[in-house]
């Protein structure tokens, strides 16, 4: 095999399509490679991987070798930082494998290993910054796989979480709930069809449709910064096949038991061959499943409709339930800017201007203060000159006489008021001592 000047191996068929399926590590290398096999149309594979002997065994025939001089082509054993390091000096190679037609990458790997768990999040980072849609589909360990790379796993999750739009999570322990009699090659199969129908499902609503650019903007518009997400899948065949196959995805292990009444996002595709069509009746019963099932209607919903020969009189489904920890009610803004300035992302559609601002918060604080040196000046008011008992009476009467010595028409202005109105004048110091020492007896 001959690496270009980037250790980057392409096919001369390689197209430019608006969407690529990239593989990190050797378990997502592999799914790659299953679904490069399976046939995706309008889709680019490129698998990524810091063993070269891995890469050269694969049949995906975009390839990228990941971190060369840092790992000299051995791979990244089990450490998860020598794979982001890795992933971190085949920064512009991984930015140009992205650039320029790319629209929406679906990033596939096994947790809990070196260069997957590792490098994922890093080239979901780089993805992000170009602006491209970002879905991780990764799977979690069997139990069996010890409680290190378990632990391993969560953090790269977690990572991909901080990353991705959307991130789903395949539990491979769910798969022994579905398929209990597995051999352990068979149990990694099954993981790699999982992946390979997540992303194949989401793909071909875009590809297949005919409509790519009105379908990649419903797809977009669900899967934007929805976080976490489960999926499930099934497939049923005979006269009541919508209503079966249905059932059967929203009580798939896949599910991870969670509830799809939390999902605000919901993305559902349905499979069928020409021989036998979706009906119209077929769609409506699955539709109105789903929206019973969810309760109210969530902020993101699409349904996908695709044809694949292979499936003879069976319908497949495949439901992705994302947005459970996003907020309920009308779809609102990413937080640019929390009360600290510091910046606050959290996975929304319609940006809005929210209302609190740091200035907003001094002024209240300032007013707060403001009030409190007021009500000590009260206080110390009170204090130095109680309130006399003989003041009422004795202002009724300042009252009265003002009023009945109303000036006339021929009153001369230009004399003072109080010479007019024959008011005594006191000097005020000696008014105020008088009272403190009357009141200090």
């Amino acid at each position: 095999m001959d690496f270009f000047e980037h250790n980057i191996e392409i096919s001369s068929d390689t197209k430019d399509n608006i969407i690529k399926v990239i593989g990190v590590g050797g378990g997502g290398s592999n799914a790659v490679r299953h679904m490069y096999e399976m046939g995706i149309d309008d889709v680019d594979f490129v698998v990524c991987n810091t063993d070269l002997q891995a890469l050269n065994d694969n049949t995906v025939p975009v390839k990228l070798q990941l971190g060369e001089i840092l790992t000299e082509g051995l791979g990244a054993g089990t450490e998860p930082e020598q794979g982001r390091l890795a992933a971190l000096e085949s920064e512009a190679q991984i930015k140009a494998l992205l650039q320029p037609s790319t629209r929406m990458v679906f990033i596939t790997a096994g947790m809990g290993g070196g260069t997957g768990t590792g490098a994922a999040p890093e080239i979901a980072r780089i993805a992000k910054e170009l602006d491209i849609l970002t879905v991780a589909i990764v799977t979690a360990p069997y139990s069996w796989e010890g409680t290190e790379k378990i632990e391993a796993a969560n953090r790269g999750i977690a990572e991909l979480q901080r990353t991705c739009d959307t991130v789903l999570v395949v539990l491979n322990d769910k798969l022994l709930e579905i398929y209990e009699d597995l051999n352990i090659l068979e149990a990694f199969e099954h993981a790699d069809d999982v992946l390979a129908n997540a992303a194949k499902s989401v793909a071909e609503v875009i590809t297949k449709s005919g409509k790519i650019n009105a379908d990649f903007k419903d797809v977009k518009k669900v899967l934007s910064n929805a976080g976490q997400a489960v999926m499930s899948t099934a497939t049923a065949k005979g006269p009541n096949r919508a209503k079966e196959v249905i059932e059967k995805a929203l009580d798939s292990p896949l599910l991870n038991n969670r509830d799809i009444k939390g999902a605000k996002r919901i993305l559902v595709t349905i499979a069928t061959s020409e021989q036998k069509v979706m009906a119209v009746k077929e769609q409506t019963a699955i539709t109105a499943h789903i929206m019973e099932a969810i309760g109210n209607s969530p902020a993101g919903f699409k349904l996908g409709f695709i044809i694949d020969n292979n499936l003879g009189d069976d319908m497949s489904i495949t439901v992705i339930a994302a947005g459970f920890d996003l907020p309920d009610g009308p779809v609102r803004t990413p937080i640019k800017q929390g009360l600290n300035g510091n910046h606050v992302k959290v996975g929304l559609k319609e940006p809005v201007t929210l209302q609190i601002s740091k200035v907003e918060e001094e002024e209240e604080v300032y007013e707060e203060e403001e009030e409190e040196v007021i009500e000590e000046e009260k206080q110390a008011i009170k204090h130095v000159f109680p309130p006399r008992e003989d003041d009422a009476p004795r202002l009724r009467k300042m009252i009265d006489d003002f009023t009945n010595k109303m000036p006339t028409d021929t009153e001369d202005y230009d004399t003072p008021a109080f010479q007019r109105y024959n008011v005594k004048l006191l000097d005020i110091s000696e008014i105020l001592e008088l009272d403190y020492q009357s009141h200090s007896l």
